[in-house]
This record gives structure tokens, C-alpha cells and sequence, in this order.
């Protein structure tokens, strides 16, 4: 026995509230961070401090380690489509994971020298935020040649010039101008006008594909992390959420990088499902990227 069922094509009305009911929970999603930045700076005493130097150990240690999983499977996928996003955001991960490291390896140092502890900081989401940019403004560019994917000279150069972003720092941080606002905020400043660059180019190309809106929402979050860097003072309860947003919006975009992984191993051609066939094919069609497997 058959039922036959009358399919009815929403209005365009109906169309219309649906798609800004989508946009305004993207965007309360993106900018939930902020509430809870606005309760710390509006009722918390920014003096009240929470100081364990194990647990930060601990955290930073987690947090590198993660790091370098995602890296290690973003430039997996970036082997495997040679997609210019792709190779932008591997630096961008292992940029952060060399810079941001010794910010836990310093923690004692924070009683001798607060600035070797926190610049550390102040500069990884800064160079991070810069080579995520970069690279979003070569999404849908064409793949890259596979001699140049699997060139590990390039690889290496980008590895020294983040060590020497490493071996800079401590002369900073042991200069007389090492205490000036300026220079912490003009890290976590240039962080966060760089994070909502890379908003705003998503917004002006339109950029709706599912792993590029988490994309956007991750950025959102390091801005509003940088923002309560700002805000912050070591050890208080706003440096605490700064460190938790950041980790939030980190979490958030290694899930898109393993999801791609785990899919078709681009971040443009995501629409394909895990059970429409292995990495590399679309469909069950050779993807334009199959050249790299």
C-alpha cells in the first residue's frame, strides 16, 4: 500500500525568516565569548587572581601537543590536495605551536621576568592570525603543483624563521621598553585586527561553505580572545577566559581540519560525506586533486 505525500515548497517569506534566523545564531555563536568577557570586565575585581603554575604547565602542555596533531593533519591534507588554504593554515598551526610553547616552558620565570612569560604569548596568535589571513585570501586559488607539496626546503625555512620569531622575543623582553603598553598591545592588538580582517574578507566574499563558516567562527574567537588578553592582567580571572576562548576557537577549527581530513581533504569540496567515497574522490568521481594521492 503506497501513501502518496504532497511535498509543499516553503515561501518566500518562509525562506526569508529561516535564512536571517540561521545568520543571527551564527553570529550569537561567534560573538557568545563576548558575554562572558562583558560579566568579567563589568563584575569581576580584576584583582582577584588565580596563580598555579602546574595546572598552566600542564594546560600549555596539552595545548602543544594538540597543536601539533592538527598540524600534523592539516599538512596531511595539504599532501593530499594541495589546496593553498590548506598550506597556509599548516603554517599558521606550527607557528603557534613554536612560538606559543615557551610561554609554558617560562611559567617559573614569571616571578623573575613577567615579560619572557608573556610576550611569548602576546606573539603566537599574532603570527598565527597573519598566515590565516594569507591563507584566506588564497581559498578556491588552484591546487598546488605535488613537486612543491612534498619540497621540504620551504618547510624547513618557514621552521627557522619561527625559531628565530622564538630567539627575538627574549631580547625584547629583557629591554627597558619591555613594559610598555605598546609593546604587549601592539601583539595582541595586531592579533585581533588581523582576526577580524579575516571576518570581514569572509563576509565580503561570501564565504558559506560548511568548514569555512567554522573557519569564521574560530577567527571570531581568537579576535575576542585577543581582545581579553587585553583586558587582562596575568594570572587574574580574565587572563584565565582569554587563555579558555583561544583554546575554544582552537578546539573549534581542529575539528574542521579533522573533518576534512576524515572526508574529501579540502576545505572547498567538504559537501562530500565520509560514506560517498574515500579521500580524495567526490562522489565516487575523481576530485580535481586526485593527482596528489
Amino acid at each position: 500500500m503506497s501513501t502518496n505525500l504532497a511535498v509543499h515548497e516553503p515561501t518566500n517569506a518562509l525562506r526569508l525568516v529561516t535564512q536571517a534566523y540561521m545568520s543571527l545564531l551564527l553570529i550569537a555563536f561567534a560573538l557568545m565569548p563576548a558575554q562572558f568577557i562583558a560579566y568579567l570586565y563589568f563584575q569581576q575585581d580584576p584583582t582577584l587572581k588565580f596563580e598555579n603554575h602546574l595546572f598552566h604547565e600542564f594546560a600549555i602542555a596539552v595545548a602543544t601537543l594538540e597543536g601539533l596533531f592538527v598540524t600534523y593533519m592539516t599538512w596531511r591534507c595539504y599532501q593530499s590536495s594541495g589546496e593553498p588554504l590548506l598550506r597556509w593554515l599548516t603554517l599558521g598551526f606550527l607557528g603557534f605551536v613554536l612560538v606559543y610553547s615557551p610561554h609554558g616552558a617560562f611559567t617559573e620565570m614569571a616571578h623573575r621576568n613577567i615579560w619572557l612569560f608573556l610576550l611569548y604569548k602576546s606573539a603566537s596568535p599574532l603570527a598565527m592570525s597573519i598566515l590565516l589571513f594569507v591563507g584566506l585570501l588564497s581559498y578556491n586559488q588552484p591546487s598546488d603543483e605535488v613537486e612543491r607539496c612534498s619540497v621540504p626546503r620551504a618547510w624547513l625555512i618557514w621552521f627557522g624563521l619561527f625559531l628565530t620569531m622564538d630567539i627575538a622575543v627574549a631580547p625584547i623582553a629583557y629591554s627597558p621598553y619591555a613594559g610598555h603598553p605598546a609593546v604587549r598591545l601592539s601583539m595582541e592588538g595586531g592579533a585581533l585586527v588581523f582576526s577580524a580582517l579575516n571576518v570581514t574578507a569572509m563576509l565580503t566574499r561570501r564565504l558559506h561553505s560548511p568548514l569555512m563558516l567554522i573557519f569564521g567562527i574560530s577567527v571570531a574567537w581568537f579576535a575576542l580572545s585577543s581582545l581579553a588578553f587585553i583586558l587582562a592582567a596575568p594570572w587574574n580571572h580574565m587572563w584565565w577566559l582569554a587563555h579558555a576562548i583561544f583554546a575554544g576557537g582552537f578546539f573549534l577549527l581542529s575539528y574542521g581540519v579533522v573533518q576534512a581530513f576524515r572526508t574529501t581533504q579540502s576545505f572547498s569540496t567538504i559537501y562530500s560525506q565520509e560514506e560517498d567515497g574515500p579521500p580524495g574522490r567526490i562522489d565516487g568521481r575523481d576530485s580535481n586533486y586526485s593527482k596528489f594521492k
